[in-house]
């Protein structure tokens, strides 16, 4: 499978996780991502990655099957424990057939608990 970076998410939708002088935090997080593709039948994944004291491996949010030509709605509720200081979080398509082509109609990540905003929605053309 072949990763393509599709966002970084900006620091005011995870950072406002991270308690008072806490060196470790969990915070768990709704994302989701509204996928056309076109291109051979084959497997979809989105994943959040993010680079910290730890360096955490990408975790994965979801997976579909696309039968070619169609759209798939990538979603799921994540929980991600950071460590020391974070430096970026990013959200990742992985495509199983490198010649799928992609456009992300729709991207957001929200942290649970808390009401979406407009400056929460990351929107992505590609």
């Amino acid at each position: 499978m072949i990763e393509k970076v599709i966002a970084k998410v900006p620091n005011r939708i995870w950072a406002s996780a991270r308690p008072a002088r806490a060196r470790q935090w969990d915070a768990e997080f709704n994302v989701a991502a509204w996928v056309r593709v076109s291109g051979q039948p084959g497997t979809l994944q989105l994943v959040v990655r993010y680079l910290d004291a730890s360096n955490h491996p990408a975790v994965l949010v979801d997976a579909a099957e696309v039968g070619g030509d169609g759209s798939a709605l990538l979603s799921g509720l994540v929980r991600l424990r950071f460590t020391d200081s974070v430096e970026q979080v990013q959200l990742s398509l992985r495509l199983s057939d490198p010649g799928t082509r992609y456009v992300i109609e729709e991207l957001y990540m929200q942290r649970r608990g808390t009401a979406l905003r407009p400056q929460d929605k990351l929107i992505s053309n590609y």
